[in-house]
């Protein structure tokens, strides 16, 4: 589902996400930039909704097994050593897994992923 934003929509985007790094509370942050602190508890509240909003119809979307392509199952001399795994999620986030990693550490990380996902 496409949506369009607007110029409001995206400069309240900044001034929350300001907010949200600055470490402020709204009404400080608002007070130091000469905004309404109910309309940014506003704004975040119906950025908040748009972006779970998504993430659910991404999720809905999203396939629950993804094809693998075995590009070459025999390896050359000279990269026979260990490689590493590359992982790259739906929205194009890549995790690296090292050789020797802790597999029960990796597990965490996909468990939690998966979490972020639903």
């Amino acid at each position: 589902m496409a949506t369009r934003t607007t110029k409001a929509e995206r400069r309240w985007r900044r001034i929350v996400e300001k907010w949200r790094r600055s470490g402020l509370s709204a009404r400080a942050f608002a007070k130091r930039h000469r905004i309404s602190a109910v309309t940014m508890y506003g704004w975040s509240s119906r950025l908040s909704r748009q972006d779970a909003a998504q993430d659910s119809e991404f999720a809905a979307e999203a396939p629950t097994f993804l094809p693998v392509e075995i590009i070459d199952d025999v390896l050359p001399a000279a990269a026979a050593g260990p490689t590493t795994l590359e992982v790259v999620l739906p929205r194009g986030e890549v995790i690296r897994v090292p050789p020797g990693a802790d597999l029960s550490q990796l597990g965490r990380v996909v468990a939690a992923l998966r979490g972020l996902l639903e």
